[in-house]
């Protein structure tokens, strides 16, 4: 059974507020993944590829990745690759 868009929001803020490098106790869509959870280059390699594992996706190329610049961002790619509207 797949899993639902608030199943697949709800993971999505989970893995990205357990890898990121400064933590906040408050994660919405808004939180900016660089400015304020401290996300680099590197680190957001390694979120797309824990995201790719979590939900059974394609490999997802940087340049899709580049402009995800906010948890919703993540979240709204997501559910775009499951096929569901964001």
């Amino acid at each position: 059974m797949a899993a639902s868009e608030h199943q697949l929001r709800q993971e999505t803020h989970a893995l990205v507020g357990a890898m990121a490098p400064q933590p906040t106790s408050e994660l919405t869509d808004r939180t900016r993944l660089v400015g304020d959870l401290g996300y680099d280059s590197v680190r957001l390699i390694e979120l797309m590829m824990a995201l790719e594992q979590m939900f059974d996706l394609p490999r997802v190329e940087q340049d899709i990745v580049d402009p995800a610049g906010t948890v919703g961002d993540v979240v709204r790619l997501v559910l775009e690759i499951n096929g569901r509207p964001a």
